[in-house]
């Protein structure tokens, strides 16, 4: 019975491992990315922010589009084109 739960909390453990660095390797779709950049995600959902913010640190392709996202017209950065990246 000890092996069983042993082998059940394992399991899980490192299903959620797993989840949480698979999560890191998603590329966010342009809504995810805006909403990243406006602060929703970091106040609604602190494990997607944290995803993202992990993407973005080693995913050059995702912070350009981010980039692109903020810089077309009436999009987050529209009115001051001059933002440094924050991530």
């Amino acid at each position: 019975m000890e092996i069983l739960l042993v082998t059940v909390v394992a399991t899980a453990i490192i299903y959620r491992i797993g989840r949480e660095v698979l999560g890191s390797f998603r590329h966010p779709d342009d809504e995810d990315l805006l909403e990243y950049w406006n602060g929703i995600t970091r106040d609604a959902d602190r494990s997607a922010y944290r995803q993202i913010s992990e993407h973005l640190a080693t995913c050059d392709k995702c912070r350009d589009r981010l980039d692109e996202l903020r810089k077309r017209p009436g999009g987050p950065g529209a009115h001051s084109p001059m933002i440094t990246r924050r991530y």
